[in-house]
């Protein structure tokens, strides 16, 4: 059930609610040691769904991002945690408290490695997700959400916008906005959204968006056919309309362009 935060005081409260609470006392207690070794900011999907729906439901992963050296955080993982194996990306992935965890050095992020966005400092971060809705952060040394000033009502207003779309995950690009428009309740689609669908959704036939989704995302939000009405809906977009209606898994959404 969507219930979204209604200011910063209000998401940070769910936040450190989440953090704070007991079953995630092996979590905080790691992110502590943690600490010791650079700023540590938790990043992305947890944050999201946080502030779209509260912290009692989330059974994600959580995704840390830490200021420091990759030396720096090689010496630490060999010293302090026993069991972890490294990532695809570089990153260390491990269980803690029954959560998985995956931290990296924030310079290693792929789109700062790859020099997709210029590392500036933590509010580089917000650049190098793929959608506004998972550009957000927050620093357990400053207890700070770190967001555009127009985060929260972005959400309230289900407006979706793609920040980045280069990923060398180019499946889950797409899933991702495929899910937040089914899922996560997006319900006016930006420009760069519409842009990047009309690109991407010719290069897929239904079969494979359908099997796609289940690898991905463990489950299908749209059908074969759902899959061809959502791609005929978003063809009939002009820039010059404003909601246009489509009829996505039963509901209408406002998929909209701005100028």
């Amino acid at each position: 059930m969507i219930d979204i935060a209604a200011n910063n005081q209000a998401f940070k409260k769910r936040v450190v609610r989440f953090f704070d609470s007991q079953k995630r006392a092996d979590v905080i207690d790691f992110i502590e040691r943690l600490s010791d070794v650079g700023e540590v900011l938790v990043f992305g999907g947890l944050l999201r769904d946080i502030a779209l729906f509260g912290a009692k439901d989330f059974n994600s992963d959580i995704d840390l991002v830490i200021d420091c050296s990759v030396d720096s955080l090689a010496v630490f993982f060999s010293r302090q945690i026993e069991e972890f194996h490294r990532n695809k990306f570089g990153g260390y992935r491990l269980e803690v408290g029954g959560w998985t965890v995956d931290v990296w050095p924030i310079r290693e992020t792929w789109a700062f490695k790859n020099n997709y966005v210029a590392y500036t400092g933590r509010d580089s971060l917000l650049l190098t997700t793929i959608t506004n809705w998972d550009a957000v952060a927050y620093s357990f040394k400053e207890k700070k959400i770190i967001s555009s000033p127009s985060y929260l009502e972005c959400l309230r207003l289900g407006e979706l916008d793609i920040v980045l779309a280069d990923n060398p995950n180019e499946a889950g690009v797409l899933m991702r906005v495929i899910r937040a428009i089914c899922d996560k309740h997006a319900r006016i689609l930006m420009p760069r959204v519409v842009k990047y669908l009309k690109q991407e959704l010719p290069k897929w036939s239904a079969d494979e968006i359908a099997a796609t989704q289940d690898k991905v995302l463990g489950r299908t939000y749209l059908s074969r056919q759902d899959f061809y009405n959502f791609r005929d809906e978003i063809f009939s977009l002009k820039e010059d309309l404003f909601g246009s209606q489509v009829l996505i898994k039963g509901r209408n959404f406002s998929l909209a362009f701005d100028e």
